[in-house]
């Protein structure tokens, strides 16, 4: 069963074409001093112009430390927050200081799923009316209309007709997560942003929610924007992926790319650190030392305090992304 607005021959056609395009995008957060006259003393560059394009009907994932501004861009993104400076667009239309129908019609087409579905959904509220709110906030339908369109979604995502009557707190939390995804996709959106859509999650369960969001993104033509620092994940989900390191982006490049012929020595160290079923198997050393705090951040490269590869140059002059192969871009004096 398809739900309204979902029909089968609504299926969007798969084409290279750009749907979603991040230009020079910054977010610098103001650290103070003093508690009336309050004097700006630095910045916390949490993103550091970053720039990616994410295709239609594609996934394209953000992979990082804690901390490296993986979340931050997603807000960017979704216009939870604005940028310091750069440019967002979205179907080929400027979203930087848009407003208005502008902005509402945006907000329709790009939905999101967080982390966490317990604190996401209105403990208050049944599951057929959280639901149903984006159709209620947007004005959309009648509420026969609202209430077939939510019954249609709740079978699509793999919750039963009467489940519609319970409360959250009634749901396991995988069960939660389907009712956040049948929530993002009842406005018929274009695209999702996926915030650590399942690190909440029991193992068992992950690889259901993650092979659902698989499905419904052959069944809509959906595009993802996911953000994750589990590589497994990304590694099942991806079509291309952006490395982040202290709010700037180190290697781009397609899935198989990244993981087959890796350039970066951070994004090396990443997949270094994922651990194996196999006990005879060794693992190899993982990346040493701390990360840099973002208010001051190391001369030259942002890696090189920690990079086990850099030399004299990577002290001093911070490396621009260049092209490293077909789709392949890194940020690194050593490749």
């Amino acid at each position: 069963m398809y739900p309204v607005g979902f029909t089968k021959n609504k299926k969007r056609t798969m084409t290279t074409k750009q749907l979603l395009k991040i230009d020079g995008l910054k977010r610098y957060f103001p650290v103070t001093k003093g508690m009336v006259l309050q004097k700006v003393i630095g910045h916390v560059k949490a993103v550091d112009d970053i720039s990616f394009v994410v295709n239609e009907g594609e996934t394209f994932s953000l992979v990082g430390e804690s901390g490296c501004g993986k979340s931050t861009t997603a807000n960017l993104v979704l216009k939870l927050d604005d940028p310091t400076a750069g440019d967002l667009y979205f179907n080929g239309e400027k979203i930087t200081g848009m407003n208005g129908p502008g902005l509402q019609n945006y907000r329709r087409s790009l939905q999101a799923v967080f982390q966490d579905p317990f604190r996401s959904l209105n403990p208050r509220r049944k599951v057929k009316a959280i639901i149903a709110q984006p159709l209620e906030a947007q004005k959309i339908g009648t509420k026969q209309s609202r209430a077939k369109k939510v019954a249609e979604l709740m079978d699509i995502v793999g919750l039963r007709p009467r489940q519609a009557e319970l409360y959250p707190h009634e749901f396991s939390g995988g069960q939660r997560q389907r009712i956040a995804i049948a929530r993002a996709l009842v406005l018929d959106p274009k695209a999702l942003v996926l915030d650590e859509p399942v690190s909440a999650l029991d193992v068992s369960i992950q690889a259901q929610i993650l092979n659902l969001l698989k499905d419904l993104q052959t069944m809509f033509g959906l595009t993802y924007l996911m953000i994750s620092h589990d590589l497994a994940v990304v590694d099942h989900m991806s079509t291309n992926i952006g490395v982040m390191y202290l709010g700037s982006l180190v290697e781009v490049a397609p899935r198989k790319e990244l993981f087959n012929n890796t350039k970066h020595p951070y994004t090396r160290a990443l997949l270094d650190s994922v651990p194996v079923a196999d006990p005879s198997i060794k693992m190899k050393a993982t990346v040493e030392g701390e990360v840099p705090s973002p208010i001051n951040l190391p001369s030259g490269c942002r890696f090189h305090p920690r990079c086990p590869l850099a030399e004299e140059k990577c002290l001093k002059e911070n490396p621009k992304s260049r092209e490293v192969g077909p789709n392949h871009f890194a940020a690194c004096h050593l490749v």
